[in-house]
């Protein structure tokens, strides 16, 4: 049972772990921070997403480059180094 236990929990760390991203933000206005992601990220147009761990959503997709609404995005500056989550999806709550 205990092995059960650790195996759920380290899958679940695994999957969460892998949806995150680091990205160069490009500009910042009117709240919106347009971010330079690697090629592999996927994310499309309205995803819910955490611009460094503050709640966001995905306002544009143009190549690498995602345009993301969200409170913490007036902070940033052209240049600094983001994190980008995908947010987990409340199915079934």
């Amino acid at each position: 049972m205990k092995k059960i236990i650790i195996m759920l929990t380290l899958s679940l760390f695994a999957a969460t772990a892998a949806f995150a991203a680091e990205g160069k933000v490009v500009s910042v206005a009117d709240g919106q921070a347009v971010v330079e992601m690697g090629a592999d990220a996927k994310f499309k147009k309205g995803a819910g997403v955490k611009l460094n761990g503050k709640a966001g959503k995905v306002t544009a997709v143009d190549g690498t480059k995602l345009t993301i609404k969200a409170s913490n995005a007036a902070d940033l500056k052209a240049g600094d180094t983001v994190k980008v989550d995908k947010m987990a999806s409340m199915q079934g709550c």
